[in-house]
C-alpha cells in the first residue's frame, strides 16, 4: 500500500480517537466500556499503522539510494539451481527429442508459480543469462561443427557494449503487476512566529513512479545439427545470444526511449532532465553540466558520464584553454572526466550532419529504474516454413520490461557536441 494511503488512514483513526476523547469531555464523565474498548483498538491500529508506514519509508529510501542491481524474491537455492538450466536441453526436448530435460521443467513450474503468470513457452529464469554473460557468442553457428573443432578459438561477433547496468541502474527483478513507487515531491514547511501567532497548515505531497510491462521479444533459428552434435560451448552460444539480443534493445530503449511504438521512457526523454550543451566544448561547459544536477540536490548515488568513442576522442583532444596546451585536455584520461568516471560505447549513437554531433549524458544512474517481470519466455517452433525446409529451428524470446526514472533532475543530457 502506498505511504499516503497509510498515513490518511492513520489520521482518520488519530481524529476518531480525539472524537472520542472530546466526547467524554463534554459530558463531563469518564469513558463507557464501549468507548474505552473503541479507544484501545484505534491505539492498536495506529501503533500496527506506524509499522506498516516505517516499513514501506524504509523500502522507498532503499529504492532511492540503491547503488545497483536489487534482486527479486530469491531464496538463493533456487538462483543456484536457475544457473543450470540448459537452453539446448530445453529446446531440443520442445523439438520432442528424447532428452533428460526434468531439470529445465521443474525450474520452469517453479518460475511461473512463483511469478503467477502463464508463459506462451518456456519459462526461463533470468539466472541463466546473468551467469553466462561474458561467454562466447555468434549470430551464426554453422561453422560450429567442423572436422576440427576448437571452441576456445571461437570468433565473436562485434556488438556494443551494455551501458545502463555497468553505470549503475536499479535493476528491479522478479515483479509481478504493476509496479507503483511512491516519490515525495513537497515537503511541509518551517515556519517562523511571533508571540502566540499560528501556525499555517502546508502539506507533503507525495506522487507514485510507475512501473507497467513492456514486451521485447527477438526471433532467431538455430541449425538441428548445432541443437544435436555441437561442443559444450553451443549452450553459452545460445544464452548470450539471447541475452545479447535482448539486453541490448533494452539497453537502448532505458536511454533514448520516446514511449512510443511500445517502447518505455528513457533517461534522454524523460520530463525535467536537464538540457546541457557542449557545443563548444569548454570546461566551463562541461562543469555546467556537473552544476545541472548539484544545484537541484540530485546528485544521489554514483555520478557517471556515459558517451560514444567518438565523444571520448574529441574531449581528449579539445584544450581546456582554447589554444593553450599547456594547461591540458577537457579529458586527460580516456575512463575520467572532472573526477566522474565514463561508461564508453557505440550504444550511444553519432547522429550523421555537417558536423556529426554525438550525444553526452552525465547523472546519478541509481536513478534510473529498469523493472523486469518473470524471466525469459522462449517458445520452440522446429515447423517454421523456411526454418522447416532448411531443417533449422526457430526460436522466439520474449521478455516484459519496464524503465523509470525516479529523479530527471539527476541526469544532464547534451546532444550537441560536435565530433
Amino acid at each position: 500500500m502506498r505511504i499516503h494511503d497509510l498515513q490518511e488512514q492513520r489520521s482518520q483513526a488519530v481524529a476518531e480517537m480525539r472524537r472520542l476523547a472530546d466526547a467524554v469531555e463534554t459530558r463531563g464523565d469518564d469513558y463507557t466500556a464501549d468507548e474505552e474498548r473503541r479507544h484501545a483498538d484505534l491505539k492498536r491500529d495506529i501503533t500496527a499503522l506506524d509499522g506498516k508506514i516505517q516499513r514501506a519509508k524504509d523500502i522507498a529510501e532503499m529504492e532511492r539510494s540503491a547503488p545497483a542491481v536489487v534482486s527479486g524474491r530469491g531464496d538463493g537455492a533456487y538462483e543456484d539451481r536457475a544457473r543450470e538450466f540448459s537452453l539446448t536441453t530445453a529446446i531440443r526436448a520442445a523439438m520432442g527429442e528424447r532428452v533428460d530435460d526434468g531439470r529445465e521443467r521443474e525450474l520452469s513450474a517453479e518460475l511461473q508459480r512463483r511469478s503467477g503468470r502463464a508463459f506462451t513457452g518456456i519459462a526461463v529464469p533470468d539466472e541463466v543469462f546473468l551467469e553466462k554473460r561474458t561467454l562466447l557468442t555468434s549470430g551464426a553457428a554453422a561453422d560450429l561443427v567442423p572436422n576440427v573443432h576448437r571452441g576456445d578459438l571461437f570468433i565473436d561477433m562485434r556488438r556494443s557494449a551494455i551501458m545502463t547496468a555497468r553505470l549503475g541502474a536499479t535493476v528491479l527483478d522478479g515483479l509481478v503487476g504493476t509496479i507503483d513507487i511512491p516519490k515525495q515531491t513537497a515537503s511541509s514547511a518551517a515556519q517562523w512566529l511571533a508571540e502566540d501567532a499560528a501556525l499555517t497548515e502546508t502539506d507533503a505531497n507525495f506522487t507514485d513512479v510507475n512501473l507497467s510491462p513492456k514486451t521485447v521479444g527477438a526471433l532467431t533459428s538455430y541449425s538441428r545439427r548445432t541443437m544435436i552434435n555441437a561442443v559444450p560451448a553451443v549452450e553459452q552460444l545460445v544464452r548470450r545470444d539471447l541475452a545479447a539480443v535482448v539486453a541490448r534493445a533494452i539497453d537502448y530503449q532505458a536511454i533514448f526511449g520516446t514511449g512510443t511504438g511500445n517502447t518505455p521512457v528513457g533517461v534522454v526523454n524523460a520530463a525535467g532532465v536537464a538540457s546541457s550543451t557542449l557545443a563548444t566544448p569548454s570546461w566551463s561547459e562541461v562543469l555546467a553540466m556537473i552544476a545541472d544536477i548539484q544545484n537541484e540536490d540530485a546528485d544521489i548515488g554514483s555520478l557517471n558520464w556515459a558517451m560514444n568513442p567518438a565523444a571520448v576522442a574529441k574531449l581528449r583532444g579539445t584544450n581546456k584553454v582554447s589554444a593553450e596546451p599547456e594547461h591540458g585536455f577537457l579529458m586527460t584520461d580516456p575512463g575520467n572526466l572532472a573526477g566522474y568516471g565514463v561508461g564508453t560505447s557505440t550504444a550511444i549513437p553519432t547522429a550523421a550532419g555537417t558536423p556529426d554531433t554525438s550525444t553526452v549524458i552525465f547523472g546519478a544512474w541509481s536513478q534510473l529504474l529498469i523493472g523486469r517481470w518473470s524471466g525469459l519466455d522462449l517458445l520452440v517452433n522446429p515447423y517454421g516454413d523456411t526454418a522447416y525446409a532448411r531443417g533449422r529451428v526457430q526460436v522466439r524470446a520474449m521478455q516484459d520490461v519496464d524503465v523509470a526514472v525516479r529523479h530527471a533532475e539527476s541526469f544532464a543530457v547534451a546532444d550537441d557536441l560536435e565530433v
